[in-house]
């Protein structure tokens, strides 16, 4: 008898959920959009982007890699630039600066601080013009 009763009030509460959602259905049928007037829509002329003058100045980072983890403190940071740019290495424990050599390879040595932190190397260029890479690096000695 129990059973009954909770399976009649399961199919009633399907057949007024299926009732309801008909009765929406419909409704939402029935509606209108006010009619809008209709204005030919302006197209604008096609232009052509200006190109951007390409300087030369570029900076790529090969080491350390995104995420790295190192069991030293002290790191090679090395990469390629610009032969007229300055380097400046940026982490918590201060900042390092070097200059690349004729074809605008780079290595240096930085400190990171214990756990986790960023390190930003910024090339600054003869016009003033600056690039930046950074790269999140962790000092751990535990072993994985």
């Amino acid at each position: 008898m129990k059973a009954e009763k909770i399976i009649l009030s399961f199919v009633a509460i399907l057949v007024g959920l299926i009732a309801a959602g008909v009765a929406f259905y419909f409704y939402q049928m029935t509606k209108t959009l006010p009619s809008q007037k209709s204005q030919p829509l302006a197209v604008a002329p096609k232009t052509t982007p200006t190109p951007v003058p390409d300087t030369g100045n570029y900076l790529t980072l090969d080491s350390p890699k995104e995420e790295g983890v190192f069991n030293t403190q002290v790191i090679n940071v090395s990469g390629k630039t610009a032969k007229d740019a300055t380097i400046i290495v940026t982490s918590e424990n201060g900042d390092d600066v070097v200059k690349p050599a004729t074809n605008g390879d780079f290595t240096l040595t930085s400190t990171i601080p214990d756990g986790t932190s960023l390190l930003l190397v910024t090339a600054v260029f003869s016009n003033g013009e600056e690039k930046r890479v950074s790269r999140t690096v962790t000092f751990s000695t535990e072993s994985f």
